[in-house]
């Protein structure tokens, strides 16, 4: 039989041991949490690099030149981050602002991008953005339409 002192002993152990496993559970669900948006935040730097150097690299050959991004094409779609339904393109003067809605997507500018139309939205599938971009002349300048 086991003396009193020794069964309180085994409780508090028990105690410990519960306390520790749920210290462990949160922390792990936090650094888990943190690493999923990490995660998605790469990927919206990538998108954005990939997206801006597509542009440069399409300014800088003949007009009329096109390159598609798509399942299909040689070039593959960009990969955005989660949660993101459609990439809209808003004109500015000599600009073009790049938004959507989601939590880890931040608008930015593209110099000599111009959308198809005002305020040209594509939609996301399966967290990929298909695009065709197209160097034209508009009033003796490059630009790099996008539809």
């Amino acid at each position: 039989m086991k003396k009193r002192g020794e069964l309180q002993q085994q409780v508090f152990y028990y105690i410990l041991v519960a306390v520790l496993i749920a210290l462990i559970l949160f922390f792990g669900y936090q650094q888990i949490t943190r690493l999923t948006n990490l995660n998605e935040q790469a990927k919206f730097v990538t998108f954005k690099n990939d997206f801006q150097n597509a542009v440069n690299n399409l300014y800088y050959k003949n007009p009329g030149s096109v390159i598609t991004y798509s399942l299909t094409s040689q070039n593959k779609p960009l990969i955005l981050p989660r949660g993101v339904k459609e990439v809209c393109f808003e004109k500015l003067n000599n600009e073009v602002k790049v938004k959507s809605d989601s939590e880890y997507f931040i608008e930015f500018n593209v110099e000599n991008l111009i959308p198809k139309e005002d305020n040209y939205c594509i939609k996301a599938i399966n967290s990929q953005l298909s695009f065709t971009l197209e160097n034209k002349l508009v009033d003796g300048k490059t630009v790099i339409e996008i539809r």
